[in-house]
């Protein structure tokens, strides 16, 4: 007899109690990220569909935009109006998409928006006005977008932990990947279809729709037969020997959902004796259920987190520690010689427990029903009373208003410069595409060094991007134009790769979900409201200088009111311990007065 039969026929001997049986359910159910492996595919296939949703929405808006003024007949604030429903959409429909992911997987969620994008694009041929833009090209598309977007960032979580910042890296290179090919083929497009702007949608559909093939890779990752084999066997030693376990009045079934789950779908297999007859092969499709849902996108609390798993115990809430405290956690950290696994970063918030304690099936859910609770967290009330995570959030919105504004007005700016080709302008968005590559991977190396604060690297970024962008208007040399792209490209980059870290230090874990979705609403807000307020001051004003004066003092003020941030949130959570410990002594002699 091997060690390891002995050891399960050990087990099945002794009887063990609810709360150790679950742990052991999840240590074998979970499905660790194999962080290589088809992983790599996965990386492909999300670097391609940032390269297809970035690469359109940062490059069409400067084609596309004067070409509506013009066929319309309509202002420049109106016709930005639906880029920046197509950017703000991408960003609102993020709670939506993250909750169809938990239901129908990141693959079904890609593909589906792929075609919702494509078709926006391709509805918006026949628009016979700029309103019907909005719906079609801003509302759909952008929805469409945000689906592709998602489960692309998502889904990389899945695949990968220690190696998670490497991978994530790899696959937002495809964002700036997408700005640089994009900008210069869009050009080239532009003048083949003659400049007609319902020909080139055709070409945006299709550009978009390309990102079907890619998303078709994002594969799901299963439990094996192996996996689902060993939990069925171990719920059916529990309930062979569970009468031997003295019952323990404080335990909950909400305590182990998983195991009352197992419990109450395999029941029926116990009622017509095959269970106890040892046949584990008659439970296999009740558990494997069971174990699909413990291995859903929102069980996991690190799942919109980017940097790699081995840090997220070094980073939490260090941005609430001055440095020498942050420098104490550290080094205790690395004594303790404790390693993270994935499997800590389960959460059993995000998986549906019914009233009995256990696990409701996908069949058994209602899909409204997941967006609605994915809603619910927009709500969520600890957060939206935090005055650190609003400053957070409205400087994100802020940021966003000018996010996207040089992508699609630098070009006019460069009109005052003669003698510049077409290419040469174009050449500025390419290398704000090139120079967002590189600063991301510095961005990576960053979120995987906790002793670097993720948060004062936003703030300086943002600052010198804002600065910079205030500065466009004095620029009379093609050379300053290139030197301009260095802050901003760095800025951009900053601001999208360290958002999750910088929550992760402010805010820990257990809420970053919930975070995650609240930060995307907010800048859904600024991608709406910058552009068209930028071309609104240039309907007013008869050029764009104050349309960057004021979006670049916007995104600067971003970075600086996220200064005291680490200072605010450190005061908030001394008030609520204060709190806590008040009302814990008034507790105390409410019930002294009671036993008196």
């Amino acid at each position: 007899m091997t060690e390891v039969d002995q050891k399960t026929d050990e087990k099945k001997v002794v009887p063990q109690d609810p709360e150790t049986v679950e742990k052991e359910l999840e240590e074998i159910g979970f499905v660790a990220p194999p962080d290589g492996g088809y992983g790599w595919a996965i990386v492909v296939s999300s670097f391609l569909l940032n390269m297809v949703v970035d690469g359109v929405i940062f490059t069409v808006g400067k084609i596309l935009q004067p070409a509506w003024v013009k066929g319309f007949n309509i202002s420049e604030a109106s016709a930005a109006m639906t880029m920046s429903i197509l950017s703000g959409f991408y960003f609102f429909v993020g709670p939506v998409a993250s909750a169809l992911c938990n239901v129908f997987g990141c693959r079904q969620v890609a593909l589906a928006g792929s075609v919702i994008a494509a078709v926006g694009f391709l509805l918006s041929i026949a628009a016979p006005n700029i309103y019907v833009l909005y719906l079609t090209f801003g509302l759909v598309a952008g929805a469409g977008f945000g689906m592709m977007y998602l489960p692309a960032i998502v889904i990389i979580s899945q695949y990968f932990a220690k190696k998670r910042s490497l991978a994530t890296g790899i696959a937002v290179c495809g964002s700036g990947i997408g700005t640089t090919v994009f900008a210069m083929l869009n050009d080239v497009v532009w003048e083949f279809v003659k400049q007609d702007w319902q020909q080139f949608l055709v070409y945006t559909a299709t550009v978009t729709i390309s990102g079907f093939a890619a998303a078709l890779l994002l594969r799901p990752l299963k439990a094996s037969q192996d996996q689902i084999e060993k939990v069925a066997e171990i719920v059916e030693n529990y309930e062979e020997n569970k009468e031997k376990v003295p019952e323990s009045p404080s335990l909950s079934k909400h305590n182990t959902p998983f195991l009352s789950s197992l419990e109450l779908h395999t029941a029926g297999k116990h009622a017509n004796g095959v269970h106890r007859n040892g046949s584990v092969k008659s439970i296999i499709d009740a558990v494997a259920k069971d174990v699909e849902e413990l291995n859903r996108p929102l069980a996991r609390m690190d799942i919109f987190y980017t940097g790699s798993t081995t840090n997220i115990a070094a980073r939490s809430r260090t941005g609430t520690m001055n440095r020498e405290e942050a420098a104490e956690h550290l080094k205790n950290l690395r004594d303790n010689l404790k390693e993270d696994t994935p499997l800590q970063y389960l959460s059993k918030l995000d998986l549906n427990v019914a009233e009995d304690g256990t696990i409701q099936h996908v069949e058994e859910k209602s899909v409204m029903r997941d967006i609605g609770a994915a809603l619910k967290n927009l709500l969520d009330k600890q957060l939206l009373a935090s005055p650190s995570f609003l400053l957070l959030a409205f400087s994100g919105t802020l940021t966003l208003c000018c996010f996207y504004v040089p992508f699609i007005y630098l070009g006019n700016h460069l009109d005052k410069i003669e003698g510049l080709t077409v290419a040469e302008k174009s050449f500025t968005v390419s290398l704000i595409g090139v120079l967002n590559i590189i600063a991301r991977i510095g961005c990576g190396y960053i979120a995987d060094r906790p002793e670097v604060s993720a948060l004062h690297v936003n703030n300086i970024a943002l600052i010198m991007a804002g600065l910079a962008t205030m500065t466009v208007p004095f620029y009379t040399a093609y050379w300053q134009f290139l030197v301009f792209c260095v802050p901003f490209s760095i800025g951009v980059a900053c601001f999208a790769a360290l958002r999750s870290v910088i929550v992760l230090e402010l805010i820990g874990l257990e809420k970053m979900s919930n975070a995650f979705g609240i930060l995307l609403t907010f800048m859904g807000v600024g991608a709406v409201v910058g552009s068209p307020m930028a071309a609104a001051m240039k309907d007013i004003t008869g050029n764009f200088d104050t349309s960057f004066y004021v979006m670049g003092a916007l995104m600067a003020i971003s970075g600086a009111m996220c200064i005291p941030l680490g200072a605010l949130r450190k005061w908030e959570l001394a008030r609520a311990t204060k709190s806590d410990a008040k009302a814990e002594v008034e507790l105390q002699k409410l019930t002294e007065a009671e036993q008196k």
